[in-house]
């Protein structure tokens, strides 16, 4: 199977992925509201444990709503994915190092974590979209760290709009155009 044969069946049985971005906005919701009325470390623990309901949740959401089956068994485009997880969460296990010297930038390190994670899926889906939304992440938890805005509190919050926004842009080009 050539790249862009992989690239087309990934982005019609994901939707471009975009479920799965969608509901991980959707776990940094929760994480910020947490975080704003909890505590970093609680919040940490709803994005963490929150993450990792994001793929059975696209899983069920995909099958279930959209009736899309998942791509080939032989589709190494799928490995790509999964190859940026293991540093993701290598970089989340690293915001969580932070809790007790600086939590206020637990939420940046986890946003740039996420966001720089997005940057394979540019491969895996061949869609320039993901460049962009990792690089929203990047800036957002950049930002933070280095000038203080948006608040470590307000992170969470923002990255959850941004990667809504780009999840129902994603889905919404998948159902209009990859059929």
């Amino acid at each position: 199977m050539d790249i862009t044969t992989a690239q087309l069946e990934l982005r019609n049985s994901y939707l471009r992925g975009g479920p799965g971005t969608i509901i991980s906005g959707i776990v940094w919701l929760f994480a910020g509201v947490a975080a704003n009325n909890t505590d970093i470390p609680t919040a940490f623990a709803v994005l963490f444990f929150g993450g990792m309901l994001i793929s059975p949740l696209s899983t069920l959401l995909r099958r279930s709503v959209f009736r899309r089956s998942p791509p080939q068994k032989g589709n190494q485009g799928g490995l790509t994915v999964i190859e940026t997880t293991f540093p993701m969460i290598g970089g989340l296990i690293a915001a969580w190092l932070m809790l007790p010297f600086r939590p206020d930038f637990v939420f940046p390190l986890a946003a740039i974590a996420v966001g720089t994670h997005y940057f394979g899926f540019r491969t895996a889906y061949g869609d320039w979209t993901y460049w962009i939304l990792g690089g929203a992440l990047v800036v957002v938890g950049s930002t933070s760290i280095f000038v203080g805005v948006p608040s470590a509190n307000i992170a969470p919050l923002l990255v959850a709009a941004v990667e809504v926004i780009f999840g129902i842009w994603l889905t919404r080009q998948s159902v209009i155009r990859d059929q």
